[in-house]
Formats: structure tokens, sequence, C-alpha cells
């Protein structure tokens, strides 16, 4: 593949036009080449997800071995870049018809989008059944990453929470606080905070976070989300599975955000919190700059691996009267990693994710980096790859706090052409977004939030409604009640006989 130029470039109609489709064939196996010539074939792979960052990263370790194993026949090339990069170069790579072989969803999109732009090409005959068969039965859902009865990706990760409070030992040691009593309630941690930030003279402080992040990636909307969960978990994240309909404006959202503003009112917020990334804020954490760190999965072992002598542990975030809150997830994610409808080099593709990018060795090498969870059960279950002490709470938290909410996908998957409509259920093309808005009160640049938030969830709400009134009028069968679930309770898992209880 030849090497392009990255601009920042938008993707526009004209641009998503360029792209073809290639040739489908049977399952190969690694050692194929499709080009015929003897010579060596190279698959490139871009991402933003972590887990390729690095040479001593799991992707890259399982990269390493893959290539030594196919010297001379097949060699991958890894690409990593963080996402505001990636997200660029995706689009770039669209404009210019040049997108790699294996490519990671750019946030702020789907998989369904993409099926529907005409960037991916179906696994269908490039992996076999037995492959499929290692995962969940539930990863794979029509109308999330099966579109049209055709597999495009599979679940990356196993379930994933997003909500953990992070707690550095030395700085509550150094401020005088018990480092194995983490707070459970909101005035625990705001007190606990004001010590810190009192005690540190400037050199430590209660709380840190990544404010700079825009958009879903908003460190500050990560905060109120969480917190949100322990006043009213079916609103919590700005939709609501039960009504259907978008609940940004929420109490629990609002009294969240007024809580966060305490915490700045106290002074107890590391100054640099409201503009750096969320990466510097876990080192500033790491470096005991902080007490508290709030955010999801991932930040564990991003600050074992970028501040490995830090002290830390993990604890449920804390809510206003110290009950546990529910978190939710689904087993199919409309994000992932496909083969671009262009590659020239599809069976190759397909056997590298076969045998290794989505196959047991990798997985184990994921779970022993303390990245996350992983799609196999079998793996999760085997303490032997427990990579710290830690990764035992963190198991415990997923445990204990996550719940499967009910998926408009599995209840109608003609909802698909919806989502594609909006671009995702966030509608990336209603501007300012939720984060940018929290992020802006925050900060001083507006006031009143309760109004700005009421105007975004109307907005959001009229997308909405406006979205599914186009499709049908396309004549697909899609209602808006498709969106709500009625039965369902936030403190259960939504099963799969649920669904039956609703009227079609």
């Amino acid at each position: 593949m030849k090497q392009t130029k990255i601009q920042i470039v938008g993707i526009t109609a004209a641009a998503l036009l360029l792209i073809a489709g290639c040739s489908s064939g049977g399952a190969p196996s690694a050692e194929s080449n499709s080009s015929g010539s003897g010579e060596e074939t190279v698959i490139s792979v871009w991402g933003g997800s972590d887990f390729l960052k690095g040479e001593e990263s799991p992707g890259q370790r399982m990269i390493k071995e893959y290539n030594e194993q196919n010297k001379g026949k097949v060699r991958v090339e890894a690409r990593y870049m963080p996402w505001a990069e990636y997200n660029t170069a995706i689009q770039a790579a669209v404009t210019s018809n040049d997108l790699p072989d294996i490519f990671e969803t750019p946030q702020n999109s789907d998989i369904r989008t993409i099926v529907a732009n005409g960037w991916a090409k179906a696994f269908d005959g490039l992996v076999s059944d037995a492959w499929r068969k290692q995962f969940n039965p539930a990863s794979f859902v029509e109308g999330v990453n099966v579109i049209d009865g055709k597999t495009y990706s599979w679940p990356l990760t196993g379930p994933t929470l997003g909500s953990i409070l992070y707690y550095n030992k030395e700085v509550l040691q150094k401020a005088g606080l018990d480092p194995e009593k983490p707070p459970k309630t909101w005035d625990e941690l705001r007190e606990m905070a004001k010590t810190v930030t009192s005690k540190g003279k400037g050199d430590s402080y209660g709380i840190v976070f990544g404010g700079g992040e825009t958009g879903t990636a908003s460190g500050i909307s990560k905060i109120v989300d969480a917190l949100a969960a322990g006043i009213s978990p079916g609103e919590a994240g700005g939709f609501n599975y039960k009504t259907g309909k978008y609940a940004y404006d929420a109490k629990a959202t609002l009294d969240s955000f007024e809580f966060l503003q305490k915490l700045k009112e106290d002074g107890s917020i590391l100054p640099a919190s409201y503009t750096m990334k969320a990466t510097e804020a876990s080192v500033l954490f790491g470096q005991a700059k902080a007490a508290f760190l709030i955010d999801g999965r991932a930040r564990m072992w991003i600050v074992k691996r970028d501040t490995p002598e830090a002290k830390f542990g993990l604890a449920q975030v804390p809510t206003p009267n110290g009950e546990k809150p529910s978190y939710f997830y689904v087993r199919a994610n409309p994000s992932g990693y496909l083969i671009s409808s262009q590659t020239k080099h599809a069976k190759e593709a397909g056997a590298f994710i076969e045998t290794a990018f989505a196959a047991p060795p990798f997985y184990e090498k994921y779970l022993k980096s303390g990245v996350a969870l992983t799609p196999i059960e079998s793996i999760n279950n085997n303490k032997s790859l427990y990579p710290y002490p830690e990764f035992n709470t963190f198991i415990d938290l997923h445990q204990n706090l996550l719940k499967e909410r009910p998926d408009y996908a599995v209840r109608n998957p003609q909802t698909a052409k919806v989502i594609v409509e909006l671009g995702s259920l966030q509608q990336p093309k209603i501007k300012p977004s939720y984060g940018d808005i929290l992020q802006s009160v925050l900060t001083g640049a507006q006031k009143d939030l309760p109004a700005l938030l009421k105007s975004y969830n109307d907005k959001m709400n009229k997308g909405l409604e406006d979205a599914v009134i186009k499709v049908k009028g396309s004549g697909v069968k899609v209602e808006l009640t498709d969106f709500q679930f009625p039965n369902w309770d936030t403190s259960k898992d939504y099963k799969p006989e649920d669904y039956s209880q609703l009227r079609p």
C-alpha cells in the first residue's frame, strides 16, 4: 500500500463514492499469498486503541510473533495513533482512496455507518465458523456488527466498565488519610479531596481529569455520567432506554455537575485539569499529584504502563448515599476493527484476524497486560493470567457493577438504518456536543447549564424522531417505540426473554 501524506480534510459525499468493493474468496491459510508472486504480502493495520501503542503492548507483541512465524510470506505493519490524529487520518485515507487493509472504527461513527458508506468488506469466506464460535453467541447481532446477514467485526473486549474511582494511596497517606479506605459517598469524596489539597500545598490536589478532551471523549462528561449513575443509572449517559428518549437534561446529570462545581469551588481540582488530555491526567495521578481520578477500565493499565511505581487502588465511584451504582453494556459492539473494502489482500487479512488478532493467544496477552476483560470467558476465568493484585478488584468491580442493557438492534435490526442516518446514537452532527457544553460551563465560558442541556436534549430527541420518519418513508419497518424498553429494570440484566414481553 502506498504511503499517503495525512492532511486535515472532511469526509464528503464525493469522497465516499471513490470507495470501490473488492472480490471475495475462501478462507486462506496464513501462508498464502493472494498475489501469487512469491513476494512477501504486507498487511497494514491502523487503530486508536492503546493495545497497539508501544512495542510492549499486547497488540504489537502479537504482531511481532505473527511476522516471525510468517517471515517471507506475510508481514503485518501496525500504526497506532491517538484518537484525534487517527480520526483525521482515516478521513484523509477515505478521500485519497487509500484505506489500510484493516482499520478501527473512528470515533463518532460505527460499523453500520461504515458498511452503508462502502468502507468495509464482510468477513464471510475469510474466517471460519470455528473462529466465530469461540465468542459468546450474543457477541454477534444483526444490525450491530452483522449487517444483512454478513459479519463485519468481532467484539474486541469483554464487558467494559467505563467508570472506576482510582485513588493514589501515597497521596492519601501523606495527607493523613487511610490509604486503604477510599470514599464511598459524595460527602466523603469532597472532604477527602479538601484535606489532600490543603495539606498538599500546591504539590498535590484532590482530583485530576482530562478536561481538554472534547466531544464524546470529554473527561468532564465521563465524571458527570459516572456520578449520575449513582442517582439514576437509567438516565446516566444521555439516553434512557426505558423511555426511548434522550435525557441529557436529567436532574441526576445536573446534580452531578453541581457536585463537580463544588469541587472546583473548594480548589480541590488540579488546575491544569481543564485543558489537559486524559493521558496527561493519568501520568500526574500516577506521579502522586492528585488523590483521585475517575475514568474507565483502560486507565488502570495505562497508569501501570506510564508510572509503574505508582501505588494506587480501585473502587466504585462514590454515590450520594454510598449505595452501589449500576453501569451497562451490550455484548455486541457497533465499533471494532474491519477489513477495508479496498484491500487487495482480503485472504491474508482474514487469516491474520483468525489466527492472531482475534485468537486465544492474543487475548491471553491482552488479559495479562491488564487492558480489559476479553470476549472469551475461559480466558477471563484463568487467574494465572491476572497481571497484578489490583486486577482482582478490577474483576470484582466488573462483576458487581455491570448489567446488560436492552439493545434496540436486537429488538429490531432495521434500527440500523436509523443509526446510519444519525451517524451514531450520539448524533455527532449536533454541535456543540454534550461534553463541550459541560466543559464550557465548568470553565465559566457559559452559564445556565439547565437551559443549555434542555436545548441540546430537544435537538437530540427531534433528530431521532426525524431520522425514524425519514427511514420509514423509504419503506423500512421501524418505529420510535423500537428504542423503548418499558420493562427494563436497571438493577438486573436485560435477558433474551425480556424482548419477547414487548409488543411487536
